[in-house]
């Protein structure tokens, strides 16, 4: 499994859904940048679901972990979007699990 991450990012603006297709290796260290991309996802058309889809990517027991807490939560460990007249919380993933 190659080390780096891939990430395509496709919209489906009817379904209102980004889905953020990951592929290498995903561990403790870099998954923090899998939650700036959720996050900039939401911000990007605030009430978007946002599909997690790893089914292509290889993740370490502490990345998957930390995963799920924040899909389950709502939780992710990335700073709150500041927006006018507020600010944007970020919605939690669903996570598509690798194999």
């Amino acid at each position: 499994m190659e080390p780096k991450l891939r990430v395509g990012i496709h919209f489906d603006l009817d379904r209102r859904t980004a889905r953020l297709e990951v592929r290498g290796m995903v561990t403790e260290q870099n998954c923090r940048v899998l939650y700036v991309l959720v996050r900039r996802a939401n911000s990007a058309l605030p009430g978007l679901t946002v599909l997690l889809d790893l089914r292509r990517a290889a993740v370490t027991e502490d990345a998957m972990a930390g995963l799920v807490r924040s899909s389950e939560t709502g939780f992710l460990p990335v700073p709150v979007v500041q927006v006018k007249g507020g600010t944007l919380a970020p919605r939690q993933p669903s996570i598509l699990a690798p194999a």
